[in-house]
């Protein structure tokens, strides 16, 4: 987590371009000046502080790993202004397309006992908590901080696999490992033991892996390197059951699919159901049970819904309507409180590039607090330019380590009080630059950052 700022002697100061209609240049040796002049200090206030007390840092040039997860940013624009407005969320009952404001779950309210699902006259197995696994002893080697590196899906298939790549990531002088648990899909890569999971249907078996969470937290720790699991939240296109439980419904009582069937259309997890949201808190008592103190969670977005599907489903997934980013919002909450039971922190993986460029429907504010931000920054996504203070900043204009600052320095700017962690897209920059990203993340406080 980001400590208090530190004071440091200043490197350099931002380029900034300011444009107008006169096509005025502003002169380098007035740079620093025009950030408090033309970017306002309230909102950029932030970014120039950072600046100011940063001294010169040297990092060497961390391990890559050879094989990294894939991931995409979702390429939307978000006008909450359209936004049909309604009460706040509530996260014990979401009746009537979620009204009522977000609500974390006290921690100290107990969990009512499972009980049996029915629907349609057919009895269902209910989401239950998943077994209480003793969390192993930590070694006096782990620490906290430093890098946290992820291994591919291929690394998780097996036991063999898995140790080989935690020598590999211990060899790097890392802290922690970075274990892609869920997939984008909906596949498990340890075996679950959730009851839900065996109503799969129609498909693949959802378990890749005869490793379980248990098995793969241990073998990390017993290597002296932090636990970190990954879990795919909403890009799960299982079928649940023999009435598709926690998948999005048509008026007619039907599975809605994202195609039609003969195109391979697929089922999506719903995060309205309160089958599917008692579901996703599951796996995180299950994996923070296990031993993983830390879990990063991503994914929480809606398919490509057409104007035909908002007739079939109900008015509710309108695209960027309140009533979505409430409910993402409200999962979000229940799942850091599901893994809090069991000792474990949850990070919501958000790109930085959503939330300068404000097109992210989960991220907002007021309705995350309790949980964490991940910081996803990525040279494949991040934006050219960015307003500050209601003025443009050139990104392009910056050096790296310049360029980061201000992006995090923006970010943690609309974070308010809410904790950020920093992810890292290592493959997207050159070695000078990643080195640079690491010196500038940590100059700005982080303990540690993850990569990808």
């Amino acid at each position: 987590m980001r400590r208090n700022k530190r004071i440091f002697r200043p490197k350099r100061r931002y380029k900034i371009k300011r444009r107008n209609n006169n096509g005025i240049k502003i002169a380098a040796s007035v740079a620093a000046v025009a950030v408090l002049v033309f970017v306002g200090y309230s909102a950029a206030g932030p970014i120039g502080d950072y600046i100011k007390a940063r001294e010169t840092q040297i990092a060497s040039e961390p391990w890559t790993p050879e094989q990294q997860t894939d991931t995409t940013t979702p390429d939307i624009s978000e006008d909450l202004g359209n936004a049909v407005e309604s009460e706040p969320v509530q996260t014990e009952s979401l009746p009537d397309i979620l009204e009522g404001p977000a609500k974390v779950p006290s921690q100290t309210e107990e969990k009512a006992p499972a009980e049996t699902v029915v629907t349609e006259g057919t009895a269902q197995p209910a989401v239950t908590e998943a077994v209480n696994v003793t969390t192993p002893p930590v070694s006096t080697d782990v620490k906290n901080g430093g890098a946290a590196y992820t291994i591919s899906l291929e690394d998780m298939q097996d036991l063999d696999s898995l140790e080989a790549a935690l020598d590999e990531i211990r060899s790097s002088g890392a802290s922690a490992v970075i274990m892609p648990m869920k997939a984008d899909g909906g596949a498990f890569y340890y075996k679950t033991e959730i009851p839900f999971v065996a109503t799969v249907t129609d498909g693949e078996k959802p378990i890749k892996s005869e490793v379980t969470a248990s098995q793969a937290a241990n073998a990390a720790l017993a290597k002296g390197l932090r636990p970190v699991a990954l879990v795919s939240v909403l890009k799960d296109n299982n079928r649940y059951g023999d009435y598709r439980d926690g998948s999005y419904r048509s008026n007619d009582d039907t599975t809605w699919l994202d195609a039609a069937p003969d195109n391979g259309g697929k089922p999506w997890i719903d995060p309205f159901d309160e089958v599917a949201r008692d579901y996703l808190c599951d796996i995180m008592r299950e994996l923070g049970g296990a031993g993983f103190g830390e879990i990063i969670c991503e994914d929480f977005v809606f398919p490509d819904f057409r104007s035909t599907d908002v007739e079939l489903i109900g008015e509710h997934i309108t695209p960027f309507s309140s009533a979505r980013y409430k409910a993402l919002a409200s999962l979000a909450c229940m799942m850091t409180e599901a893994g809090s039971e069991k000792g474990a922190r949850v990070m919501i993986r958000i790109t930085a590039n959503s939330i300068i460029k404000d097109y992210s429907e989960i991220f907002h504010p007021d309705l995350l607090q309790g949980c964490t931000v991940l910081i996803d920054y990525s040279e494949n996504n991040i934006a050219k330019t960015m307003v500050a203070g209601g003025e443009e900043i050139i990104l392009d204009y910056l050096d790296e380590d310049d360029k980061i600052m201000a992006v995090f320095a923006e970010v943690e700017r609309q974070c308010g009080d809410i904790p950020t962690e920093a992810f890292l897209d290592r493959e997207s920059m050159s070695a000078e630059e990643f080195a640079a990203a690491v010196s500038t993340v940590s100059g700005m406080g982080y303990e540690g950052y993850y990569v990808y």
